[in-house]
């Protein structure tokens, strides 16, 4: 075929075939030559409407596209731009082709533009290249690039495509994954409660650094390794149920489930649990109810003792009213028969078991932390030297006593009397506990209570305090015994022996001074309590400054007595006559004040602190002295239950004549009242 011939084997142009036809002289040859032309020209149209047509598809494709595409010329000017690529980046196509690319790139990712372009001219794609660019109005788009180079139909590089996803969105979702996977492994990683992830089985996935606080164990201790081996084994199915429930798409719950910690203690959890079917583990966390349920047992057992306060503190008082008369009528029957020996030693032993009743009262309103105390600015290291002394004898020579003094123990505000009495009763109790003998320490310091310490103890307030501390080498107390040894009455001697009214009447005190009480012991080797009493500012009363006592003697002034309890009443008025003063009494505050207002003349008010009506002893004072401003008073009580003292201490200028009493104190209190 001389058209293939001329235009295949020789490359020959259409214009060369038409060349040819003229210069051909033969007519057919012609002929065939102008047929070839013509089918040349149809063929040519069709590849050019075929070209037209690639380039629209084309055209649509780029237009259409999500991606910003441009095209760029090797020099780094904007040839192509897509609709795309103007939401992307602000400007429309007039205003960036024939830009320089340094258009949408920010100052500090310039650099970015020759890097690619080098790259392009070493014929090398560029994918996945995360940067960002810059809006018309300023604001920064992440962006994914695709960089492919531009090819001439021979083959030269002559520009670059840039197709650009908009990532921001996706960049933004990632950072916000990113830290919230980061916050949630910082919280795994710093959090006090134990957050565990167990796999399908049970084995351990994930622990936290806290099981080390916990439990004791390291983390890598336990993972790996199954649950089953660290649960205690009277919670395995209750945890094994919870398990399953969780499984079954049952809503989180919690649950309770021990663990026995390394050193072989039992640590009591509480557990959230849940299970996340898409990655098949369970995820639990475990809040340790140690802290807790100590906090619920101390509650417990300061409602119960302020219960049995209050128990002990109504018997004392009603006690205390009987005793009155028993110790005053026996003291005035003992006087009557004293020239016959056999009803004076009757008479006596009368005595005797009243003023153990006595004791006993008081131990019991110390207990209830009823007693009014006279709290001094005392030398804390002198209390404990005098007492040491006394010790000697009462202790017996095979206890060693030691005394550990600091040299610079600050003041406290407490009352001396009940202070000794306190420590004399520990040191009994020492002596009790070394039958065979031993050594009994006497230990004060300075210390300092914190807030970490207050939060353990919650009657605590922080602060500094003087710490007096008795230790003795005995035989200790057992574990299960040291949550009663506080409570009145309770007591490990044979019966006869002890009252057990030692330990909490000390407990009272020290409450009742703005204290705290501790005790350590072990079974075995010994016991130390240590009393804190809060230390002084420097504005209390030291004992020199004690008001002293008035001299004892009768007297010929009037005495208002107010008396709720008849039996009591007749007594106090018998007594009071008997001393020389002229008496007038009372049932309760309202008659009192009638005998006032209608113009009586009274020089001393001695009134008891608790009367039924709605006014107590305190009360009827107050209203009285609005009436005759230099009425003088004097107070009785065996159960103050607070009304005329000041946090458990008597009030500036208040005297009070403690339940029961005798003959001569009472007429020494009188005197010292009139004199006041």
């Amino acid at each position: 075929d001389l058209g293939f011939y001329l235009g295949r084997i020789y490359g020959l142009c259409a214009a060369s075939v038409v060349l040819a036809v003229l210069l051909i002289d033969n007519v057919a040859l012609q002929s065939q030559m102008s047929r070839l032309l013509r089918s040349m020209r149809r063929e040519a149209a069709f590849v050019r409407d075929q070209h037209k047509v690639r380039e629209r598809l084309f055209s649509a494709v780029v237009e259409s596209s999500n991606d910003a595409i441009i095209t760029m010329s090797l020099n780094g000017i904007i040839t192509g731009w897509n609709r795309a690529a103007e939401r992307l980046f602000g400007y429309s196509a007039d205003e960036a082709v024939g830009h320089p690319i340094a258009l949408i790139v920010p100052p500090h990712r310039r650099a970015e533009i020759d890097t690619v372009l080098d790259r392009t001219r070493r014929g090398e794609m560029i994918e996945n290249f995360e940067t960002v660019r810059v809006h018309k109005d300023g604001g920064n788009v992440d962006v994914s690039l695709t960089i492919t180079p531009l090819r001439s139909a021979a083959g030269e590089i002559i520009g670059a495509s840039k197709i650009a996803h908009d990532i921001t969105e996706s960049k933004r979702t990632r950072t916000a994954l990113s830290r919230e996977t980061e916050e949630r492994q910082r919280i795994f990683e710093t959090s006090q409660d134990l957050i565990l992830v167990t796999d399908s089985a049970g084995n351990f996935v994930q622990v936290s650094p806290s099981v080390e606080n916990i439990l004791g164990y390291k983390p890598e201790q336990m993972v790996g390794r199954s649950a089953v081996d660290f649960i205690h084994p009277d919670d395995l199915d209750s945890t094994r149920n919870e398990m399953r429930a969780a499984r079954r798409g049952q809503q989180v719950r919690s649950f309770e489930a021990r663990y026995p910690h390394k050193d072989g203690h039992i640590v009591t959890l509480n557990w959230m649990g849940s299970w996340s079917e898409p990655v098949r583990r369970h995820f639990f966390i475990g809040r340790d109810l140690t802290e807790k349920r100590a906090a619920e047992a101390q509650m417990r057992q300061a409602q119960k003792m302020d219960a049995i306060g209050q128990l002990t503190g109504g018997v004392a008082h009603d006690f205390n009213n009987i005793l009155t008369v028993i110790t005053g009528t026996i003291g005035i029957l003992g006087e009557a028969v004293a020239d016959r020996p056999e009803l004076a030693s009757i008479a006596k032993l009368i005595d005797d078991a009243a003023e153990r009743g006595a004791q006993l009262t008081k131990h019991l309103l110390a207990f209830a932390r009823k007693q009014p105390l006279q709290p001094v600015e005392i030398d804390i290291n002198s209390l404990i030297l005098e007492a040491a002394k006394l010790l000697h004898p009462t202790l017996g020579e095979q206890i060693e006593i030691s005394p550990k003094l600091s040299d610079e123990a600050w003041p406290t505000l407490v009352d001396p009397n009940q202070l000794s009495t306190a420590v004399l009763n520990l040191a009994l109790n020492a002596r009790d506990a070394m039958p065979r003998g031993g050594k009994l320490t006497l230990e004060t310091d300075n210390v300092h209570l914190d807030e970490d310490y207050a939060k353990m103890n919650s009657e605590v307030a922080p602060g500094d305090y003087v710490m007096i501390a008795v230790s003795d080498t005995g035989t200790g107390i057992p574990a299960g015994l040291m949550e009663k040894v506080f409570d009145p009455f309770f007591t490990t001697k044979e019966v006869g022996k002890g009252t057990g009214l030692g330990l909490s009447m000390v407990f009272g005190f020290v409450k009742q001074s703005g204290g705290h009480i501790k005790i350590y012991s072990e079974e075995g080797h010994g016991t130390t309590v240590k009393i804190y009493l809060p230390r002084s500012s420097g504005q209390g009363q030291t004992a020199s400054g004690l008001r002293s006592s008035a001299e004892v003697e009768s007297g010929h002034e009037t005495v208002l007595i107010v008396e709720d309890d008849a039996l009591v009443r007749q007594y106090v008025v018998t007594q009071v006559a008997s001393l020389g003063y002229a008496t007038l009494q009372a049932a309760n505050a309202a008659e009192a004040l009638k005998i006032i207002d209608d113009g009586s003349e009274v020089d001393l008010l001695f009134t008891d602190v608790i009367m039924p009506g709605p006014m107590n002893g305190r009360q009827l004072v107050d209203e009285a002295r609005k009436r005759r401003p230099s009425l003088k008073t004097l107070f009785t009580s065996g159960y103050t239950e607070n009304a005329i003292l000041h946090h458990g201490r008597l009030g500036e200028g208040v005297l009070l004549l403690a339940k029961p009493y005798r003959k001569p104190e009472l007429a020494k209190m009188i005197r010292v009242a009139l004199a006041g």
